[in-house]
């Protein structure tokens, strides 16, 4: 028999599974890229291109990370390995962005991209301070970006972002204080992006 407890604790695993950090920044990307830079599909490759060769450098990193024993999971909770993948995620969103620029990409995409520079830069300092949640961060910035980039009613989506934070409380990875965090900084640095051009 399966006790409810159980079965809230396999839809949080489920759900901090499906949406590891990586996932949404790339789909957003690839939505945004689409729509700013229609009708060419050009967007969609340059956002794919550039959100994806950057997310599988940080999963890339994260697994062998864990292969090699220098933390227990592709995904660690302790701060030490939580810190060293930040800081080469900021090197490779820097270095990604470097190379979208050097390759052509158009001059709208690459001022969004530098949104997962100074995210994830923020997030390094924030966990260098405490602790943040990765993904209600990178799942509110992803969220506010197709919601002020793409269609409005894409902020039904934010849905997503309160499941996401359930999910990280449930599993007891963060603090109430470290979800709302992490969610508040996505949202805030993707609405100062698109509102201000950072």
């Amino acid at each position: 028999m399966i006790t409810v407890e159980y079965d809230r604790t396999w839809w949080a695993r489920l759900l901090s599974t499906c949406f590891t950090p990586p996932l949404l920044p790339v789909v957003a990307a690839a939505a945004v890229g689409w729509h700013l830079i229609r009708p060419s599909h050009y967007g969609l490759l340059w956002g794919l291109g550039g959100s994806g060769s950057w997310a599988l450098l940080c999963a890339a990193l994260a697994v062998a990370g864990a292969r090699l024993g220098c933390w227990p999971s592709p995904v660690p909770s302790q701060r030490g390995p939580r810190l060293v993948l930040l800081g080469v995620s900021v090197i490779a969103a820097a270095a990604v962005w470097l190379v979208c620029g050097h390759l052509g990409a158009p001059p709208t995409l690459l001022a969004l991209g530098r949104t997962a520079l100074l995210l994830t830069a923020l997030v390094l300092a924030c966990t260098w301070a405490g602790n943040i949640s990765l993904h209600t961060s990178s799942a509110a910035a992803s969220i506010t970006l197709v919601t002020l980039l793409v269609d409005v009613r894409g902020s039904v989506l934010y849905l997503l972002v309160a499941a996401i934070a359930w999910s990280r409380l449930h599993l007891r990875v963060h603090t109430p204080a470290q979800v709302l965090l992490g969610a508040g900084l996505g949202t805030a640095v993707c609405t100062a992006t698109v509102y201000l051009g950072l």
